[in-house]
């Protein structure tokens, strides 16, 4: 047993029960309310670090969401890694469906339970970890810097405008992101490529005010029912996206790629059952179930608003609806020209007599990752010790919008975390398996410590 598995074994009860106390404050960054409960994550994260040692540790760019920079002690003549997370964390609702309150974290069957568990403060938790297992005597095996935000989960404004002011904050021979999930258990994967985002929000006014249902319905027009309308106009049944222009972008993934997924271990009645969890798989059948999720755009429907939703009745026909909607895009697609796109098609398709509109709320494009540099196979060379096995390359269907900003400088970027695929992120009941959590410090650790030998 190594001293680094030493160190994990001994002080590990210590890092979950301060994981446990991260994970108790509600960074909730698309909340306004929650504003305060970030700017508090911030602050644990940054006290963390200096108790590690690290001699420059700042709060940077945003009063209620900032971004946590550290440097770790200069190393003279080793590489610098840059280890990138995120503190901030979906909303918890549906509160009904969890089984023990979000930010009450508790450990049941070997999982740690919590909103952020795995998502993503978890992961970057043992990547801080990892520098404290590898930093003892204050001289770490190379220089460290950390930058950990407080909005990837609405949009990473603070960040991306923070990178174009000072892009040499990037400089560094690789970037570590602890925020994505192994293949299955036990398989570790490197993830070659990421969906990009287009977030929206459209909304249909048919009247200028509502209306009693009783006195004109029959022949008012319903927002409602015209915003359904549109929405079912443009995904058809199969799952379809009818936006024209849309897929002419596609760059479909190679069939050397596609001979490598077709080796992964799949077991579709049991990913339906266990990761799915619902009654049937939807969308384009003629295309496998890695090219639905890895290699093709989505449109989901989020949330729709409008109209009366409280406790109760009220007949009301109502004047305005709103739809949440996103649009997940792959290789060669470009937000922008997918927001034309989007709004060109909401117009066409929207019923005659509603008014329509089109916000963008965030988005990125997606991301094709070259695994070729030598960090990569310093990443598979530590799974393989910790794990007992190497990384698959895989691609994911999730985004991560700041990954293009983090490589600018040209620095490699690795996309290896310690997550399972039943690990709920963004939804009730979110986990992260304690022994992944240990396996997490040990892996990135030994990474840094390949990383400076």
């Amino acid at each position: 047993m190594s001293n680094l598995d030493t160190f994990v074994l001994t002080e590990g009860s210590r890092f979950l029960d301060e994981l446990k106390a991260f994970l108790r404050i509600p960074s909730v960054s698309t909340d306004p309310t929650h504003a305060g409960d970030c700017r508090r994550a911030a602050e644990w994260v940054r006290d963390q670090l200096k108790h590690l040692g690290c001699p420059k540790v700042e709060l940077l760019a945003s009063e209620t969401h900032p971004i946590v920079w550290a440097e770790g002690p200069e190393v003279p003549g080793k590489p610098t890694v840059l280890i990138y997370g995120h503190y901030d964390v979906q909303p918890p609702d549906p509160l009904n469906e969890w089984v023990s309150p979000p930010f009450e974290p508790v450990v049941r069957d070997g999982n740690l339970y919590a909103r952020g568990a795995t998502d993503d403060k978890g992961q970057v938790f043992a990547a801080i970890k990892a520098f404290e297992s590898v930093n003892r005597g204050g001289r770490p095996p190379v220089n460290v810097r950390f930058l950990i935000e407080g909005q990837e989960e609405s949009g990473s404004t603070a960040l991306f405008q923070f990178l174009s002011r000072e892009p040499q904050r990037t400089v560094a021979d690789a970037v570590l992101v602890s925020d994505t999930a192994y293949y299955a258990p036990k398989w570790p994967s490197v993830e070659t490529g990421l969906r990009g985002l287009c977030y929206a929000e459209i909304t249909v006014r048919t009247s200028k005010t509502d209306l009693h249902s009783g006195l004109y319905g029959g022949v008012a027009p319903n927002a409602h029912d015209a915003l359904v309308q549109l929405l079912s106009r443009l995904k058809s049944p199969d799952g379809k996206i009818n936006i024209p222009g849309l897929y002419s972008a596609v760059r479909p993934p190679s069939q050397a790629e596609r001979e490598g997924w077709k080796k992964l271990p799949f077991n579709e009645r049991k990913f339906l059952r266990e990761e799915v969890q619902a009654k049937a798989l939807t969308g384009l059948k003629k295309f496998s179930i890695f090219e639905r999720t890895w290699a093709l755009p989505t449109f989901e429907i989020h949330g729709i608003m409008g109209g009366f939703t409280g406790e109760g009745a009220k007949t009301v026909i109502p004047a305005a609806a709103t739809a949440k909607v996103s649009l997940r895009l792959v290789p060669n697609q470009k937000e922008k020209a997918v927001q034309k796109q989007l709004i060109r098609a909401v117009k066409a398709l929207a019923p005659k007599f509603a008014d329509v509109s089109v916000r963008f709320l965030h988005g990125a494009d997606p991301v094709i990752v070259d695994i070729t540099a030598k960090p990569f196979q310093l990443i598979d060379r530590a799974f393989k010790e910790v794990e007992g096995r190497g990384v698959v390359p895989t691609r994911s269907g999730g985004s991560i919008p700041v990954v293009p900003a983090l490589g600018q400088k040209g620095a490699p970027v690795i996309l290896a975390g310690v997550g399972l695929p039943d690990d709920r992120l963004h939804a009730p009941n979110e986990k992260i398996a304690v022994d992944q959590f240990y396996k997490g410090i040990r892996v990135f650790g030994r990474f840094l410590q390949f990383m400076g030998q």
